[in-house]
């Protein structure tokens, strides 16, 4: 599977940035002892304090939908929650180098006139606009609520994603916030 335009433009951002990265492939999922299958991340991102960060990037529009316009999309599955926390053990193993050094980077492509940024923090790849947001994995975790058990997904309530989440540029500089 060839990544998606959210995983690229982010990436291509993280370039602009000079922000050092390490792109993981998808393709195929990590096997495990047991015989259950892990989901890959997509990056590991050096934060400006040397750490290293274990990245899923979501990609969702902003806003979402042409009948409900709901901005401030945030849902994702059970296998990324747990997918990124047994990735941080198993990229940790035996040390704390991982502990709580997950992520989701929500990539809004901006398809309206409102934006979560001014157009100056805007990251524009061909013809597009993209605002990137991080959220540590077990912060979103503790305000995510189980919207779709069908899907098994879940997301967290608007108001509390914009209290936790980050501007991309703010969280992997930014040491008071970890």
């Amino acid at each position: 599977m060839e990544k998606n335009r959210y995983e690229i433009a982010f990436e291509k951002y993280l370039r602009a940035i000079r922000r050092p990265f390490l792109s993981n492939r998808q393709e195929r999922r990590l096997l495990m002892e047991d015989g259950s299958t892990l989901k890959n991340f997509d990056d590991l991102v050096q934060h400006s304090n040397g750490e290293n960060w274990i990245v899923d990037v979501k990609g969702r529009r902003f806003p979402s939908g042409l009948r409900s316009r709901r901005y401030w999309k945030n849902w994702t599955t059970r296998d990324d929650l747990f997918g990124l926390m047994r990735w941080e053990e198993i990229l940790g193993a035996g040390s704390e180098a991982y502990r709580n050094k997950s992520a989701f980077v929500f990539a809004y492509e901006i398809v309206g006139e409102r934006s979560p940024l001014p157009e100056s923090r805007l990251f524009h790849d061909r013809g597009r606009r993209f605002a990137f947001f991080a959220v540590p994995v077990r912060t979103y975790m503790a305000e995510a609520r189980l919207i779709s058990p069908r899907w098994d997904t879940f997301e967290t309530p608007t108001s509390r994603f914009r209290k936790i989440a980050r501007p991309v540029d703010e969280f992997f500089a930014d040491s008071a916030f970890l």
